[in-house]
């Protein structure tokens, strides 16, 4: 009997993968947290402080990413030595 909706994805993921993923679904609920206290009219001081949480979870997003690409990098030069 086959399972038409179960999907096995055997492929590789990047080390790094589910850690982006969590930052950017953290990212982006802040995000609507954001939207959510603007409409509301909340004070300033906590807009800004969403403000500057996204600024950070971006920027962190960024450097996981980079460090992805160095790992993936590494990984080619170890392969091409072989």
């Amino acid at each position: 009997m086959a399972y038409e909706n179960v999907k096995i994805d055997l492929q590789p993921r990047p080390v790094l993968q589910e850690l982006i993923e969590d930052l950017t679904n953290k990212m982006l609920a802040q995000k609507k947290v954001l939207a959510d206290c603007e409409y509301m009219g909340a004070p300033d001081n906590l807009i800004d402080g969403l403000k500057s949480d996204i600024r950070l979870l971006d920027q962190v997003i960024e450097r996981v990413y980079a460090q992805q690409e160095l790992i993936d990098a590494r990984a080619e030069q170890i392969i091409g030595l072989n």
